[in-house]
């Protein structure tokens, strides 16, 4: 991670056409799988960490920057924004939750072209009704199969004219849904996602509401697969399931085997992150200075340590020097992180 650290490419080098980028993984690839951020410093970290592609989260996004639930409460103005910023911090490719289209079909076909403008190489789109909420939260509904299809359709119309190349996931949420019989939701979910298939998807995934339902997650691969063999299918491995307590492990591998080539951990890095803050901000409102302590400690080596490390104030100060002659008096002159002459010390970062 170190030698990342302060590389160029996150800053002079940009993937000009990630949507080839994300296809070529996928055929290069066993599978691809990531977790979901919502920081350009998540998914730098991601990166640095060794992910090949990292997803924009629209749960973390709404928790992250609204401290609120999954209800379609964040604009496509909004997204699109975290989506640009994301971009700019790394050179894999992208995907962005889309939510169901932020509206009519009229703003899923700009949603397609917001999207591709703030370089992202994929999107996903679901079929609920407008507005929708996670797929695991209790009373979602999806919209008809007619128009859902007719978004796809409009959808895939202004990919072909903005960049072929331009990744397209469809994902049903018909299993869960309030307004599907419970015992046919599954080839219901097979239906449509055919269906979108149909309509230019590139991609598709379904919703399960457990994490080991193994029957329902085979089936619906093996209905897709067998009209559709060349298409992957996306696997949502949510964070709104305790994966530890399945009755039965759900491996990566296995999902793969099936079809399911693009695997993420939707809520992943804010866990984490929410984990961290939380034990720390805790640890602090009883121990006071002693929590900064213990936690300096703990970091101690570790890639994370140095604040300016990890925004790579050595890459910019190399640049001022280059761009700059006269910027290097100011190092030899001053003191702090950077310094020229100062002699290290070893109680400063």
């Amino acid at each position: 991670m170190e030698k990342e650290i302060g590389k160029l490419d996150f800053y002079e080098k940009v993937l000009r056409n990630p949507g080839a980028e994300f296809r070529r993984l996928l055929k290069s690839e066993p599978y691809i799988f990531t977790t979901g951020v919502y920081t350009p410093l998540q998914a730098k970290l991601a990166q640095i960490a060794g992910l090949k592609a990292v997803y924009i989260s629209g749960y973390s996004c709404s928790v992250g920057y609204l401290g609120a639930a999954d209800l379609n409460i964040l604009t496509l103005e909004e997204y699109v924004w975290i989506a640009r910023h994301i971009t700019s911090a790394v050179t894999v490719p992208v995907v962005a939750d889309a939510e169901s289209g932020f509206g009519s079909l009229f703003n899923a076909m700009r949603a397609v072209k917001e999207f591709w403008r703030a370089g992202v190489a994929a999107i996903h789109v679901e079929d609920q009704v407008f507005p929708k909420r996670c797929g695991h939260l209790a009373g979602k509904q999806v919209m008809s199969m007619d128009d859902a299809v007719a978004m796809f359709k409009a959808i895939d119309r202004v990919r072909r004219n903005v960049d072929p190349d331009f990744f397209i996931i469809a994902r049903t949420d018909a299993i869960g849904a309030a307004n599907v019989e419970a015992e046919r939701q599954v080839e219901e979910a097979i239906r449509r996602a055919k269906a979108y298939i149909g309509a230019g998807a590139d991609m598709v995934w379904a919703e399960f509401t457990r994490p080991d339902d193994v029957d329902a997650i085979t089936r619906f691969a093996e209905g897709v697969r067998k009209e559709y063999p060349d298409v992957p299918l996306a696997f949502n491995y949510s964070s709104s399931f305790r994966w530890h307590r399945a009755k039965v492990p759900v491996r990566f591998d296995w999902l793969a085997e099936l079809g399911y080539k693009y695997i993420f951990i939707t809520l992943g890095a804010l866990h984490a992150e929410t984990y961290a803050v939380y034990n720390f901000a805790r640890d602090l409102a009883t121990r006071r200075e002693e929590a900064l302590w213990e936690l300096q400690k703990v970091k101690e080596g570790h890639p994370t340590e140095s604040h300016h490390k990890l925004g790579d104030f050595d890459y910019f100060k190399e640049l001022e020097v280059t761009f700059y002659p006269w910027a290097k008096v100011k190092y030899e002159r001053g003191k702090g992180y950077g310094a020229e002459k100062e002699e290290r010390d070893e109680r400063v970062l």
